[in-house]
């Protein structure tokens, strides 16, 4: 770990020789980084009514475009975001958010839906390099036993940028429409990649021999770790499949009762709103038990889900339930980060939360992919299409409850807590 350094005007040093000053401004940085991608993984979806007006195509061609950022994220996570083992967190994040931030720019001048199709994958491969580097980061700033709250709390960035998306979109919209959502969800990485460049020193990798297991998915599919890897997938895509369907449908849902795109937003804002808090809560509670927190949140997002799907409600109560949705939804979302960090020894800790938040994004393309198959069949026309998410989020609650039976979290942790 790194020593005490003088020179702190300049840079801020992380690790677990840091200051606890120097540790926080790290985590803000990163929490700031991860707020950013959460502003452009929902930009599409925000702005999606604005894109088919604008092309004049039908909703159900829409999923495809929401789709296309989401592929690129799973070839991002897998392939892109393990160079950060090998070169260092850091220059990952700088490089993957200038990237996507000068390509979201150019997304903005799109003239087709094709286009603008390629440009959202393109987008979706520096996305998928930032989370994991990021959340890994944020993890090794801190001792053991609070790796997996910081892992929790640094990720309610994404659902942070979430809340950004939907008050900037709203306030947009009316005036220069998607363009000029995504030339705000432009400038905004690059101008982080910039601060982490000025701000932000990591610190020094671990030793070779243990760098190159922690960079082998062989590590994490050793027999005693197998099931447990593969049961916290299936957690991970579930999870993932539940949330981006309703991030991506309640603002199309919501326009087509009569309201106007900035309402949308507003509504979308609410449900993440609600995410962050319930992220928040349940990073904290990671520190009594990590698979019990995320089953006791899915719980609470399944019955959600049964009430708007069971009955229709005015807007009022609607909004209320959409925020409950949030809280339950986003914050399984913290929560799994957290869980999933702490199963694995700290040799193979980045592979195995790197793989979960990849193949996370089977889920991630395949949820507005539901969606459009829902509205070709006129489930999206009503409150009934809130039974949808039901099914992947019972299917990761059942897995949820297995893993935290089984006690998965190694007692080679050092001063961790199963």
């Amino acid at each position: 770990m790194i020593e005490g350094d003088d020179d702190m005007t300049n840079s801020v040093r992380v690790g677990h020789g840091a200051t606890q000053a120097g540790r926080l401004v790290g985590v803000a940085l990163v929490m700031l980084t991860l707020m950013v991608e959460g502003f452009d993984l929902q930009a599409a979806n925000l702005v999606g009514p604005s894109i088919v007006a604008d092309f004049g195509i039908s909703r159900s061609q829409l999923g495809p475009l929401l789709s296309a950022s989401l592929v690129g994220i799973l070839l991002g996570s897998t392939q892109v975001a393990p160079l950060g083992d090998r070169y260092g967190r850091k220059p990952v994040l700088i490089v993957a958010s200038l990237a996507y931030g000068l390509l979201s720019l150019g997304a903005a001048s799109a003239t087709s839906i094709t286009q603008l199709a390629v440009l959202r994958f393109l987008i979706g491969i520096g996305l998928g390099a930032v989370m994991p580097n990021g959340l890994t980061l944020a993890g090794e700033m801190f001792e053991e036993h609070r790796q997996a709250s910081m892992t929790g709390l640094v990720g309610i960035g994404i659902t942070m940028g979430g809340v950004l998306a939907g008050v900037t979109s709203a306030e947009i919209l009316p005036h220069w429409h998607w363009r000029g959502v995504f030339v705000v969800g432009g400038v905004l990485p690059v101008a982080i990649a910039l601060l982490l460049a000025l701000c932000l020193r990591e610190p020094p990798l671990a030793a070779d021999d243990v760098r190159h297991k922690r960079g082998s998915v062989r590590a994490i599919l050793v027999p005693s770790l197998r099931a447990s890897t593969l049961t916290v997938w299936v957690v991970f895509a579930s999870m993932s499949l539940a949330f981006h369907l309703l991030s991506s449908w309640i603002p199309l849902m919501v326009a087509r009762v009569g309201l106007s795109p900035a309402s949308a937003a507003w509504t979308t804002t609410a449900f993440h709103a609600g995410g962050v808090s319930g992220g928040i809560v349940a990073s904290l509670l990671l520190t009594r038990g990590h698979w019990q927190t995320a089953a006791l949140f899915m719980s609470g997002a399944c019955v959600t889900m049964l009430l708007l799907g069971a009955f229709p409600a005015g807007p009022s109560v609607s909004l209320a339930l959409f925020i409950v949705a949030g809280f339950f939804v986003a914050g399984t979302l913290n929560a799994i980060n957290g869980a999933a960090g702490g199963l694995y020894p700290m040799a193979s800790r980045a592979t195995g939360l790197g793989w979960s938040l990849g193949i996370a994004r089977v889920g991630s393309i395949m949820g507005p992919l539901v969606g459009s198959v829902a509205a070709t069949a006129g489930i999206d026309r009503d409150h009934r299409f809130f039974f949808l998410p039901v099914l992947p989020l019972a299917i990761a609650l059942v897995a949820s409850l297995a893993l935290a039976r089984g006690r998965p979290s190694p007692k080679a942790s050092q001063g961790g807590r199963a």
